[in-house]
């Protein structure tokens, strides 16, 4: 491959490294950060899904800003605006008062952060020959997933203040290194050619391609299950299961992200090895619904078991990055940023309902039984949403919606 590939494939990993660090550090520090604000102990729960709800629908709304961003203007305008909006709220984090403008940086970083992998995704897939396109993702996937578990590691040994001074300098200095790198042929090609880009109404023309969409959105469910319900509340859930030696939420971050790690890896060299992205996604995603089940039945023996279960539910959740994949080979080159980034994070903001219905079951069946609930219905959803998909692995990119 071209130097240029590499060097998008290079900015992008590290794009995500500091993307996933950022996102994940508020699960790591909720705790310390608003017990400093003089949140009472009894409200750690209701303010953290709070927190994670308000960064979620700044996600969910940067999803679509950024993806429009990126069909009319580049994906590279993308890849410099919202690292710099989403720094520069996150290393204000650290100076944060009270809950409110907590709550109010959450929201500008989550709209920072939603534009990061959703343009690096449609960068590489449009740069790389197509027969080597799930290769690319991958590497950014697996690579990047280390930010998370970097974060874990830090938010666990430092200060909260710190963890998000931390995150905020590294993405400035990953600005950088972007400056070398190109914009993506297919888009100088394609604005050319049409000034109908970042359309959302070519989105939904029709029932099929809203179906699509909404499939795309809702075989994510599972990513954020673990993420936004497992690993965030995993002291409430070792409370209810009564044990002695709970890990803690820094401790399951990283085995979780470990897995992950591989996971992406993985994921998109099976999905060549395959010749599909549905097999692909559909072994990973069967595997998923397997270790839920022996999660809970024997995740409560002890600390490490519940680790070890994690850590192979983050390699099973390796599907996403091939679903990323498959949502950029889904439409054309003047709705691919829009969709790919906007799908990444209703993906992602995905934790809303999954945490209000756990919060809502959980005074009427308990924690465990709540969390459950909320997996079941994840699992089947995804395999429905993976029903409904076209096979994209040997599909030609250069066209455009009209």
């Amino acid at each position: 491959m071209k130097r240029h590939i590499w060097l998008a494939i290079i900015a992008s990993a590290l794009g995500f490294f500091v993307d996933l660090y950022d996102i994940m550090i508020l699960s790591v520090v909720r705790k310390p950060s608003l017990l400093a604000m003089g949140v009472a102990e009894a409200d750690l729960l209701s303010k953290g899904v709070w927190l994670i709800n308000i960064q979620m629908a700044g996600m969910l709304l940067g999803g679509f800003i950024w993806g429009i961003i990126g069909d009319k203007m580049g994906r590279l305008s993308v890849l410099f605006g919202s690292i710099i909006l989403y720094s520069s709220a996150t290393f204000a984090n650290a100076y944060a008062p009270n809950f409110e403008i907590y709550l109010l940086l959450r929201f500008l970083a989550g709209i920072g952060l939603a534009g990061e992998l959703g343009a690096a995704i449609t960068l590489v897939t449009e740069q790389m020959p197509q027969k080597f396109r799930g290769i690319g993702p991958a590497i950014i996937g697996g690579c990047g997933m280390l930010g998370a578990i970097f974060g874990a590691f830090i938010g666990g040994k430092y200060s909260w203040q710190f963890t998000y001074q931390l995150g905020g300098g590294l993405g400035f200095v990953l600005l950088i290194l972007r400056l070398g790198v190109l914009e993506s042929g297919l888009f100088n090609e394609m604005k050319g050619k049409t000034s109908n880009r970042g359309d959302l109404r070519l989105l939904f023309k029709n029932k099929d391609y809203i179906k699509k969409y909404i499939s795309i959105c809702v075989l994510g469910f599972p990513v954020w299950y673990v993420n936004g319900v497992v690993m965030t509340f995993t002291p409430e859930i070792a409370k209810a299961w009564g044990m002695t030696q709970a890990p803690t939420v820094s401790e399951v971050v990283i085995y979780y992200f470990l897995g992950l790690t591989f996971g992406d890896l993985t994921g998109g060299f099976v999905s060549q090895y395959f010749q599909s992205r549905k097999k692909a996604i559909r072994l990973y995603l069967s595997l998923y619904a397997l270790a839920a089940i022996v999660f809970f039945v024997v995740g409560n023996q002890s600390a490490l078991i519940y680790k070890g279960l994690i850590l192979f539910l983050g390699f099973c959740v390796g599907y996403s990055i091939v679903l990323l994949t498959l949502a950029a080979e889904q439409y054309g080159t003047n709705i691919r940023a829009t969709v790919t980034t906007s799908s990444l994070n209703i993906l992602r903001a995905t934790v809303i309902p999954q945490t209000l219905l756990f919060e809502f079951l959980n005074p009427y069946i308990g924690t465990v039984n709540s969390a459950m609930a909320v997996g079941v219905v994840a699992i089947l959803l995804a395999f429905w949403g993976l029903s409904n998909l076209e096979e994209t692995f040997h599909k030609d990119l250069n066209y455009t919606e009209s």
